[in-house]
């Protein structure tokens, strides 16, 4: 897909914001508006006090990176890591969330970005809420809460949570360039001596669908077109993918054709827990469970066609003490969170076909989608059509400074190029403990120092001053 086409598709995003203009009946035009409401919502996340009027640190440093970084409305900056290999990168990102309709509540991102190696990023998104029924008055039917409405539609609209909106679509189209990412070939015995590095160019247009169902259940599915590109990066410490590998050994290497990219999948997102009144001490569980499974089809190239099927598991374990205030009644305060996670993915070709690599999960470092896993490894140190992982996390707020956290963090992985693989045994492990910065339960900033694994230990910082959303994005290779 040319960068006209993808430009054609943003002006197609950018709809919304020019039927909105008529809308806005202050005297302000659609952009003055938002730039207003961004330098309001800047304003009062700087001058952010605490019940006594002062402003300690505490307040200060999280109500400027939400405002600054992390608005709803406005022209937002970014700073943040690209994918492993390629630097930082510098952006900005434009973003509306309060274009709303009697059914629908609306919002869309453009966004671009640049690294100091030449990679970028860019795209645009649109989300569309179905609204829960507009009432002319409170009622006590089950479900999600109604909206009393008197007269015109207000825009800000209070947000749907998870288990609120009954029907969420993503419209999207993204591209992104990295000119460094590194192979070391397929399978769990490959070799630190085989590393490579290759750039790899994709294009992804699609929507995506969230259909709430009842119990916490949603309806997930999607439709994407995906166009990857792998090019050479020669002139490195190590050859480039081409001079030592070839397409037995890299599967995909000299074809790249398109995908026509399907998914299904059930997810359940549950919240239970709580602190009794008489108990001094309690937790708060979050659970996001989701069974995915997805079908790649290369119309050209039906030898490069296979289906994937992805098993997430994660618990969040807010754990809860008694608090009471010098002047108020006694509440809940949380002081810590365990998160365990379990993640299986596990792909399935016809006989004769193959799994392209540069759609293979890896392992090891940080991935294509900056995720960390077995991070005292070199970033995608394992890649393999199957994969295995099992993560203990704890992390919990310092006294006075709740922004700044410890951070421990123990991991066990493997990846397997057959299912008879995949099982518990000759796992992989890493530990890592480090310092969070995070504002509004976002993380900004990650150190973390990592060790085990018998190759070596590794300090990495994950940057995320950015704006910009994964929300309504193509959906993640795992």
């Amino acid at each position: 897909m040319t960068r006209w086409k993808l430009i054609s598709l943003w002006i197609f995003f950018l709809l919304p914001a020019c039927c909105s203009a008529q809308q806005n009946g202050g005297g302000q035009s659609y952009f003055s508006s938002i730039f207003t409401v961004e330098g309001h919502d800047i304003k009062d996340g700087c001058t952010r006090t605490d019940v006594t009027g002062t402003k300690p640190l505490s307040k200060f440093v999280p109500g400027c990176l939400e405002s600054l970084f992390h608005g709803n409305k406005g022209l937002y900056g970014s700073f943040e890591n690209l994918p492993p290999g390629n630097s930082f990168a510098l952006g900005a990102a434009f973003k509306d969330s309060e274009l709303n309709t009697k059914n629908w509540r609306l919002n869309y991102q453009i966004d671009g970005q640049g690294s100091f190696n030449g990679s970028w990023t860019s795209g645009a998104f649109l989300t569309m809420k179905r609204s829960p029924s507009f009432k002319t008055a409170a009622t006590s039917e089950p479900g999600p809460p109604s909206v009393v409405v008197h007269g015109p539609i207000p825009k800000n609209l209070p947000k749907l949570g998870e288990n609120e909106s009954p029907l969420v679509l993503n419209l999207y189209a993204f591209h992104t360039s990295l000119n460094q990412v590194t192979y070391y070939g397929i399978g769990e015995t490959t070799s630190l001596a085989n590393r490579a590095f290759f750039g790899m160019r994709e294009t992804i247009t699609g929507i995506n669908a969230d259909q709430l169902l009842k119990y916490g259940f949603h309806l997930v599915g999607e439709v994407n077109g995906r166009w990857p590109d792998i090019e050479p990066d020669q002139g490195q410490s190590s050859p480039s993918i081409e001079q030592i590998y070839t397409e037995a050994t890299a599967p995909g290497l000299t074809r790249q054709p398109g995908f026509l990219q399907f998914g299904e999948g059930l997810q359940y997102k549950g919240h239970a827990g709580g602190l009794h009144k008489d108990a001094s001490f309690g937790m708060n569980i979050d659970l996001d469970y989701g069974v995915n499974f997805q079908q790649f089809i290369a119309p050209g190239d039906t030898g490069m066609s296979f289906r994937r099927l992805t098993v997430d598991f994660t618990n969040d374990l807010h754990l809860l003490k008694k608090f009471t205030p010098k002047n108020g009644s006694p509440t809940s305060e949380q002081f810590g969170t365990l998160e365990l996670r379990g993640w299986m993915a596990e792909s399935i070709a016809p006989a004769g076909n193959v799994v392209p690599f540069y759609f293979q999960p890896t392992l090891g470092g940080g991935d294509i989608d900056k995720e960390r896993s077995l991070s005292s490894f070199a970033d995608y140190r394992f890649r393999a059509p199957d994969a295995l992982l099992f993560r203990a996390q704890y992390e919990e707020p310092l006294p006075k400074y709740s922004f700044l956290g410890l951070v421990f963090r123990a991991d066990s992985g493997k990846v397997s190029d057959s299912r008879d693989g995949l099982d518990i045994s000759h796992m992989r492990h890493s530990f890592g403990a480090g310092l969070s910065l995070r504002a509004g339960n976002f993380p900004y900033v990650f150190l973390m120092y990592s060790w085990a694994g018998g190759e070596g230990s590794r300090t990495f910082a994950d940057v995320n001053l950015s704006a910009v959303s994964s929300t309504g994005g193509a959906a993640s290779l795992w």
